[in-house]
């Protein structure tokens, strides 16, 4: 097989020749055709057998401009699909020229948009996610429309890139168009589009959809298939956070096994066994499982799974009281994933990276920390992009819906046909046997058929009339079902107030006359040291603490006031007709009720506290979401103050200059005080 590069030098030269003196046998595009043919056959044959090899004859052929650009375009592509499979991804320098001129010179059309999708491929694999996203599109604008599979192929491979780059929203809609392109298609989704949208359910907490999704995908995946293990991976995750550990080991050890069968084992089921492990209470063991399961990540090059497992790794470290090895395992965590670049997953290690860090008296760090994280939070999950989830979300539950209530109508239209049907075929058989028969022998007759078609006539009368009310409950329950999808995109599952999306849509339609007539106060609350509860009791005891929290914010909270949970542990309190000088009292009245709240688990009673900043907001503007941004801002300075000054109190903030330039970017506090910007008012605990 060492002689394939000099047979694509040769072919490379026999295209030359036919250029420049068409052979008296066959000629013309025909003998064109199948001469680029073979050199492509040789060309990918070669670099399957020796990439290292072909790779400079590969080069050089899809830079030659002596070469057409057709030739030059797909013998690039062959280079590409070759690079992924040889793990060769560091070909830019000879790709990236090629491609550039390519695309600049090749007439619109499929060639091109093969063209941009290959590059795009090579761009994702390279982790630059911003650049596949566009390459992704431009080869789907150019794609015929009506070949749905390559663009259902398209729009997934376009979610993965949104995906990566943080941008949830718009991967799941993506993805999900993808999904109802595939439902058109013989073959139906593909495997790798069911394990994306049950990789991204993971990332947006959609237990149910990603335990659905990723078992669609092991369906149609193979044992061998080496993404197997991955799938039995998330799989697992989607169950823990069902609370199902005893069928997640199951899955994890199947996928054990399978890693060693195929010679490949999986950090990710490792990691994810001493998750199970630790939920157990056996922590060595855990930390056991997460070691070998980093040491295999380094191995592999993964610094996104090793991200997560240095995460889990730090928090097990905490549970067993070794805060400073926690903290340099968390440090680590952190860098991994900067590198990766995985914005969602990044702003989970925040809290308990912050926790550690005032947990061993190093606050400033601990301050800088919370500070990136508000601003990481604010990127990633912002108002528009958590109200176009549920949107897409919606719309496709809806779609869904509809499609079923347009089979009800075609089975009614269908029932109404065969009706009339019957009708025909009786008054043809009538009016035939009038003309055969006489007397009282056709009248009987006649009258036979009659009560026949009677009978006829009032079940399938009977049958429509059910059809019809059926489809009408169909209507009344899809209706419902509509109703409660607006209600729970704006309404918080647990606490049942509002969420950011509630809050957002008041500022931009009609905002309640409380709100507008006066100037009001914006207080943001935090639960104090909230997930030391979670990690000492478990999530379902923080849930119960939230759900009561909620219920003592709406006891101090007057009839007019807007209550939302603005995120985690974050509530936030909208008062209207209030000023800076009520806030103290408001903010007391709070703390102490708090403080006298009973947070009962397990027979054992917590005590819980609360630190609250506050700003005043003006909602009765030109630009009330503006006005209200720059309070949010405002407040969340003011509540970092009264969490640095030691929990368990309040902290405002009240503007004294209207130029709103001043406050753009990372406020600095102190500066701003002394300039006189902002008045500080005193922190009471």
């Amino acid at each position: 097989m060492n002689f394939l590069p000099v047979v694509t030098a040769l072919l490379l030269f026999l295209v030359q020749t036919v250029a420049a003196a068409p052979q008296s046998g066959q000629s013309g595009p025909d003998a064109a055709a199948d001469e680029h043919a073979a050199t492509l056959g040789a060309l990918a044959e070669s670099l399957d057998s020796d990439f290292e090899a072909a790779l400079p004859r590969a080069a050089e052929l899809f830079a030659d401009p002596e070469q057409t650009p057709e030739l030059r375009a797909r013998a690039l592509i062959e280079t590409i699909a070759a690079a992924h499979a040889a793990s060769r991804l560091d070909i830019e320098d000879q790709a990236g020229p090629a491609y550039q001129e390519l695309a600049d010179t090749l007439s619109a059309g499929e060639l091109r948009s093969k063209l941009h999708r290959a590059y795009g491929n090579l761009n994702l694999w390279r982790g630059r996610f911003d650049v596949a996203e566009s390459l992704f599109r431009r080869a789907a604008a150019e794609h015929r429309e009506d070949d749905t599979a390559v663009q259902a192929d398209l729009k997934n491979s376009l979610g993965v890139a949104l995906a990566q780059q943080g941008k949830l929203d718009e991967a799941l809609g993506t993805m999900l168009a993808a999904f109802r392109l595939f439902e058109q298609t013989e073959a139906g989704p593909s495997a790798n589009l069911l394990r994306n949208i049950g990789g991204l359910s993971i990332y947006l907490e959609d237990w149910d959809q990603a335990v659905e999704f990723t078992r669609l995908a092991l369906d149609k995946t193979a044992p061998d298939d080496p993404q197997i293990t991955g799938l039995y991976s998330n799989l697992a995750a989607a169950l823990i956070e069902q609370d199902q550990p005893e069928e997640a080991t199951e899955v994890l050890e199947t996928a054990i096994a399978i890693g060693e069968a195929q010679g490949r084992p999986s950090a990710a089921v490792v990691s994810n066994l001493g998750y199970v492990v630790r939920e157990q209470g056996r922590l060595e063991e855990a930390l056991t499982h997460f070691r070998r399961a980093v040491a295999i990540d380094r191995a592999e090059g993964d610094t996104g799974s090793m991200a997560i497992t240095l995460k889990n790794m730090g928090e097990t470290l905490i549970q067993l009281g070794r805060r400073e090895e926690a903290d340099t395992v968390l440090q680590e965590s952190m860098a991994a994933y900067r590198q990766a670049d995985i914005k969602p997953k990044r702003l989970e290690l925040y809290p308990v990276l912050v926790e550690n860090l005032e947990q061993l008296g190093r606050y400033p760090e601990a301050l800088a920390m919370m500070r990136e994280y508000r601003e990481l939070s604010e990127e990633i999950a912002s108002a528009d992009a958590q109200a176009r989830v549920a949107e897409l979300q919606g719309a496709f539950d809806l779609e869904r819906k509809e499609r079923e209530l347009a089979e009800s109508e075609r089975e009614r239209l269908a029932s109404e046909t065969r009706l009339a049907s019957i009708e025909a075929a009786q008054t043809r058989q009538q009016h035939l046997r009038t003309l055969l028969t006489t007397g009282v022998v056709a009248l009987a007759l006649i009258l036979l058929l009659l009560l026949r078609l009677l009978q006829l006539r009032t079940r399938a009368n009977r049958l429509l009339a059910e059809k019809n009310a059926e489809i009408d409950q169909q209507h009344r329950a899809l209706e419902e079902s509509h109703i409660q999808l607006q209600r729970h995109s704006i309404e918080d599952e647990l606490t049942s107030l509002g969420n950011r999306r509630f809050v957002r849509q008041l500022l931009v339609s009609a905002l309640p006359d409380a709100l507008v007539d006066s100037p009001a106060l914006l207080v943001l609350i935090d639960l104090d040291r909230f997930k030391g509860i979670n990690d000492t009791f478990g999530h379902p005891v923080g849930d119960r603490v939230l759900a009561r929290f909620a219920e003592t914010l709406r006891q101090v909270a007057g009839p007019d006031d807007i209550l939302a949970r603005w995120g985690g542990e974050e509530f936030l309190w909208l008062i209207p007709a209030a000023r800076m000088t009520e806030a103290a009292d408001r903010c007391r009245n709070l703390a102490d009720r708090v403080r006298a709240t009973e947070f009962m688990t397990g027979g054992r009673s917590l005590s819980i506290t609360c630190s609250m900043g506050v700003a005043p907001v003006d909602l009765d503007a030109d630009d009330p979401q503006a006005a209200f941004d720059l309070a949010l801002k405002i407040a969340d300075a003011a509540l970092y103050e009264a969490k640095d000054s030691g929990r368990n109190g309040w902290a405002g903030f009240e503007r004294r200059v209207d130029d709103p330039k001043i406050f753009e970017g990372s406020l600095d506090i102190e500066a701003l005080v002394a300039r006189g910007a902002l008045a500080r008012r005193r922190l009471e605990h």
